[in-house]
């Protein structure tokens, strides 16, 4: 007699010979029976290939170029699961630009998929530009480095018109790398685009109606893309026709002016003043902007007041790619070489002063700071010789 009992997929037996046993026993018997059969069988071990590749994007709705639209939300579709903390930003919303811009974009998740709308809804007749940024992760931690863009209109066509342009941190004489760019409508200053520079500080306002624009660029060190007070930005008027290119060089607006923050020494007759911000390229200071005062009060002569020559040397061997992306304009400086008439004493305190120096905003403020030149080392007589001993005879045959 024999009897099956099914579990799931498996089936034990119920053998003949143990026919006398308890039904505990019987029981017991089924189980093993079935472990052995598990253990026996061939199968795919747990696992498989490790996922090493970041979420693609599958589809965007609506569909990039469609004009006439005016969807709840436009919606990002993934071929796997994202994850809800991207990878370099505090949250998803930080991965998205709506360009005109309209606050924080409101971001939410829902598994393979992402939606972006504006706070106040879309607005009409409007060619919005949306842009996810590099930074989208998915469960695994497997990041995006490229980002995507989409465009649509709520209007019943999109312009063709655009400003393409990069950002210099004008004073480091760099591109900036983290530079968010503003084109305002003079028109309606509540039409506000946006849009991030790239990692070579460029950036481009595609599909933007005709007019005039105020193009405003600074650089967010902090990534709150807001302006603060302490980053460097600069702005240009544009008449849109068809295509315009601005460059923006920006700086940091600098109320309370530039200080001196160090002195140092090129040799007695030379000294470098190095600023906290650049000076103004057109109102460099004289031989009587500087002064050097001993402890005594005497002033030593300041001959000549200079920039620094600069280094095209380090220029020349920058980062590949990037040596050839530098600002129309040379960087402003942020030290001067003041050239002296007489050698400073050594070991005596001096006082460098520099008087009314501008910042590139014009403001002037005058400034500090202590030097002393070094005492030589001292020289350290030779031992002296042990008495009675004759010092060493030249070996006239050593030539």
């Amino acid at each position: 007699m024999t009897l099956r009992a099914r579990l799931g997929q498996k089936t034990a037996t119920w053998i003949p010979a143990f026919a006398g046993m308890t039904t505990k026993a019987n029981v017991l018997v089924i189980v093993s029976s079935i472990a052995v059969a598990a253990c026996a069988s061939p199968g795919v071990p747990p696992g498989g290939p490790a996922d090493t590749a970041a979420p693609l994007i599958i589809a965007i709705a609506p569909d990039s170029g469609r004009s006439g639209v005016s969807p709840r939300e436009l919606i990002f579709r993934f071929d796997e699961v994202v994850s809800e903390r991207p990878a370099g930003a505090a949250s998803l919303n930080a991965l998205f630009l709506i360009s005109p811009r309209d606050g924080v974009p409101e971001v939410d998740w829902n598994r393979d998929e992402v939606t972006v709308r504006p706070r106040r809804g879309w607005r009409k007749n409007t060619t919005y530009t949306v842009t996810m940024l590099p930074g989208m992760a998915d469960i695994r931690g497997n990041v995006r480095n490229t980002g995507a863009v989409t465009i649509f209109s709520t209007g019943s066509a999109i312009p063709q018109s655009r400003i393409n342009g990069r950002v210099f941190n004008w004073a480091a004489g760099s591109v900036a790398s983290k530079g968010l760019v503003e084109a305002i409508s003079r028109s309606d200053t509540t039409l506000v685009y946006v849009a991030a520079a790239d990692s070579l500080g460029a950036f481009s306002f595609p599909h933007l109606a005709p007019g005039p624009y105020i193009v405003r660029g600074f650089v967010d060190d902090n990534n709150n893309r807001g302006l603060d007070s302490r980053e460097p930005w600069d702005s240009v008027a544009v008449t849109l026709t068809d295509v315009a290119t601005v460059e923006i060089l920006a700086f940091v607006r600098d109320s309370a002016g530039t200080r001196i923050t160090d002195v140092s020494i090129r040799d007695s007759v030379t000294l470098e003043l190095t600023f906290d911000n650049s000076l103004l390229l057109s109102a460099l200071p004289t031989p009587g902007s500087v002064t050097i005062t001993a402890p005594d009060s005497t002033r030593v002569t300041v001959v000549s007041v200079s920039p620094p020559a600069r280094d095209t040397a380090q220029i020349a061997a920058g980062e590949p790619g990037v040596t050839a992306l530098r600002p129309s304009r040379p960087a402003p400086p942020r030290a001067l070489i003041v050239k002296l008439a007489t050698p400073l004493r050594p070991g005596i305190e001096y006082r460098v002063r520099a008087i009314d120096i501008r910042n590139l905003i014009g403001v002037t403020r005058s400034s500090e700071r202590p030097v002393t030149l070094p005492a030589p080392p001292a020289v350290t007589p030779a031992p002296a010789r042990p008495p009675g001993v004759a010092p060493p005879v030249a070996d006239s045959v050593r030539r």
